[in-house]
């Protein structure tokens, strides 16, 4: 739910904006969006089972290190496909944490 939400926010703020200012790199940077919001959600998932399972401590190292090759890996596709297009990626990437910032104020609401 709280993800569905972070998404929501993110798209609609970050689709206007970016969409304006931003019309020839607006695939890329909701790619970022999108990559982050999963490497935040995996992260939660993998957070949480560690957490509840004593035996299971291997999981948020070896889940943070593949969310970084996942991230990685997509970056590179990007690169290769076009050099220019990695700096829209990490804004989009950079924008999934307004998104956390916000849903966060309004928690404290």
């Amino acid at each position: 739910h709280d993800a569905l939400l972070d998404l929501a926010i993110i798209l609609i703020i970050s689709g206007i904006i970016t969409y304006k200012l931003f019309h020839n790199y607006y695939v890329y940077i909701l790619i970022g969006i999108v990559v982050a919001l999963i490497s935040f959600v995996l992260n939660s998932i993998l957070t949480s089972y560690s957490v509840n399972n004593d035996n299971m401590t291997f999981v948020m190292p070896m889940g943070t290190f593949l969310r970084i090759i996942l991230v990685c890996i997509i970056a590179l596709v990007i690169i290769k496909y076009n050099t220019n297009n990695i700096f829209p990626f990490i804004i989009g990437y950079s924008l999934h944490f307004l998104g956390i910032i916000l849903y966060s104020l309004n928690i404290k609401k």
